[in-house]
């Protein structure tokens, strides 16, 4: 059994307010109108995960439950993580190695540029990823706690970009 890694940066914030900080921005309207368009595209694809561990970032819970939301998947709900707020590829590598291996597919919401630097270190591939962008990286490993010794070997199978997906 290979693992699944979907790396989601979080949807498109509101910037409207100066006086919340960066930690705690909503999202904003096209960010409200993206997330579950790309939780319900992804469930068509059959690209639902078993976890999603999120930033404690207010932008990057919302992802998170808005995609969960719209899963039907009972009692899935985000993990928040601290550690996981502007985080960096080493952050996300640590909190994925302690999952068990009965998770075959495992979802990560958090920001650029860590999300963009994960997708590399996984698997050599330099992707934009814009808000609410998903990526599906295909593990070599049937063992989370071995993530690292596949650094630069695992598949990139696609980047799903909003954009691209509904304004094509």
């Amino acid at each position: 059994m290979s693992l699944q890694l979907l790396v989601a940066r979080h949807a498109k914030s509101s910037w409207s307010d100066s006086s919340l900080s960066d930690h705690d921005r909503p999202l904003n309207k096209r960010g409200l109108r993206d997330a579950p368009r790309m939780a319900i595209w992804l469930a068509d694809q059959g690209l639902v995960p078993s976890v999603v561990l999120s930033s404690s970032a207010n932008r990057a819970i919302s992802t998170a439950r808005i995609f969960c939301e719209h899963w039907n998947t009972s009692g899935l709900e985000a993990v928040v993580t601290e550690s996981l707020y502007l985080a960096s590829p080493g952050a996300y590598l640590e909190e994925l190695t302690g999952l068990t291996s009965d998770i075959e597919t495992a979802m990560v919401v958090g920001h650029n540029p860590g999300l963009e630097y994960l997708v590399e270190v996984l698997t050599g591939m330099d992707e934009i990823m814009p808000t609410a962008a998903v990526a599906q990286i295909q593990l070599k490993t049937s063992q989370w706690s071995n993530i690292s010794d596949d650094l630069g070997q695992c598949e990139l199978v696609g980047v799903f970009r909003p954009k691209e997906i509904f304004e094509a």
